[in-house]
């Protein structure tokens, strides 16, 4: 088995439980030793690290979505959203706990990296849809993409994240679709 095959087994595992697993836990989870698991990563630590390296990795592939011109601007911007939305949803609290807990330096940088690359997205498609006519010309997409990610970002730290009154269904339903349509011109 490749290092790749194990990281995107590793990975599931460590979403379900979070980064708490001993290396016996996690070898035996994925069904090999643990001298199989050192042999491919040199320390939990470095596991961890890539671990955390790819998922940054598969969250930006995933977000291509946004680029894909074939596909109509509005329709990008909720794909762009919606990837999002599942990139957390397969993060169980526990994991995003963990992360914050025991390696709150890469959980740090991996936020910030990855809400300003989404935030990027946000802006980028909203000046195309405004070249397109589809959404209002007066709006700012630098502060619109902001706000946009500071409010995905926010609401799943601590809303989803602590178990608290609403959930993400409820939020996308409500929030998301609200400045969705605040987009569009009437």
């Amino acid at each position: 088995m490749t290092k790749d095959k194990y990281l995107s087994d590793i990975i599931r595992i460590l979403k379900e439980e979070g980064l708490g697993l001993s290396m016996d836990d996690i070898a035996q989870k994925i069904g090999v030793t643990k001298k199989t698991l050192y042999n491919r990563f040199e320390s939990k630590d470095r596991l961890i690290e890539d671990c955390l390296t790819q998922v940054s990795r598969e969250f930006k592939e995933n977000l291509a979505c946004m680029d894909d011109e074939s596909i109509p601007v509005e329709k990008r911007f909720e794909m762009g959203v919606s990837t999002l939305r599942q990139y957390f949803k397969e993060m169980s609290p526990a994991f995003m706990r963990d992360l914050m807990k025991d390696y709150p330096q890469k959980a740090s940088v991996d936020h910030t990296s990855g809400s300003s690359y989404f935030e990027e997205k946000i802006a980028q498609n909203i000046e195309q849809g405004k070249k397109a006519g589809v959404y209002r010309s007066e709006i700012d997409a630098g502060l619109f993409a902001k706000y946009i990610s500071f409010s995905i970002f926010s609401f799943f730290q601590k809303e989803v994240m602590m178990r608290n009154t609403y959930s993400a269904d409820f939020y996308f339903s409500q929030v998301i679709d609200f400045n969705i349509n605040a987009l569009y011109k009437k």
